[in-house]
């Protein structure tokens, strides 16, 4: 018999290893996540813990996998706060999962939020985002002038109150470059569960974006991350293309789009 080849196998692991993350997430069986129409669950009380730092609660959090195309399926979870759900629910009703992710769709979603809540909410540009993976056959790391340059924070030695704060927000890890004496580009690691760890990346000095910083650091983050035998979690604003290519080029595959709108405490 034909052995699959090892890249199948990895997505298909990774694919299985992100359902069950973003099921518990969800509160919803993995399964849901690509059953055929809408899945409708109440909003957890429960939810990232930066954004309960800040006093905000959670109104929407909508995953939507993607097919091989990149583009989303037939299936999507929507877990929404009690107030908002019977209005929610009827709008996304009114369209099919796959078509909700176009201008017009996402736009109704957020008049929608918007004129049922008083208070200041997550921005649409904020709220839509997109999941990606990369598994080691995926992986393509950096190779460049950058990789002499990166070095991981130890707060031990550590007395930049900058970098101080980026280990307080990563505990996984985090990759930095610096530009006399100051962080110019770094990624951090965020350990979600035993199986899944979220990769972050930002260029910090403006100057120096798109200049190949960002893709050094997040490849040693990610490579740090596939050696602990987790499995690299990326998500980044839908609108930012860059964002989206510099994962790409790391050998990142889609996973879902998704919606999460936050709105303050009061």
């Amino acid at each position: 018999m034909t052995q699959p080849e090892p890249t199948i196998s990895d997505d298909l692991r990774a694919v299985r290893t992100l359902d069950v993350f973003y099921g518990m997430e969800l509160g919803c069986s993995s399964l849901d996540l690509h059953r055929s129409g809408w899945t409708f669950l109440p909003a957890a009380t429960e939810c990232d813990p930066m954004a309960l730092l800040f006093g905000q609660r959670p109104l929407l959090r909508l995953v939507a996998p993607v097919g091989r195309d990149g583009e989303p399926a037939s299936g999507a979870v929507a877990a929404v706060t009690p107030e908002l759900r019977p209005a929610v629910s009827a709008l996304l009703r009114g369209q099919a999962p796959s078509t909700l992710f176009t201008p017009d769709g996402l736009r109704q979603v957020d008049t929608l939020l918007r004129s049922a809540v008083n208070s200041t909410i997550t921005t649409l540009r904020e709220a839509h985002v997109r999941i990606a993976y990369a598994t080691q056959s995926s992986f393509r790391p950096y190779v460049g002038q950058w990789q002499e340059w990166i070095e991981p924070l130890d707060e031990t030695e550590e007395t930049d109150l900058a970098a101080l704060g980026l280990l307080a927000r990563h505990s996984g890890g985090v990759y930095v470059i610096r530009q006399q004496g100051n962080v110019a580009a770094y990624s951090g690691i965020r350990p979600h569960s035993p199986h899944v760890s979220e990769v972050r990346v930002r260029t910090e000095i403006e100057a120096l974006r798109h200049h190949g910083l960002g893709r050094a650091v997040l490849s040693r983050s990610t490579r740090a991350v596939l050696a602990s035998g987790r499995l690299p979690l990326y998500r980044c604003r839908a609108a930012s293309v860059p964002g989206w290519r510099l994962a790409e080029s790391l050998g990142y595959r889609p996973y879902a789009h998704a919606l999460a709108y936050f709105a303050e405490s009061s």
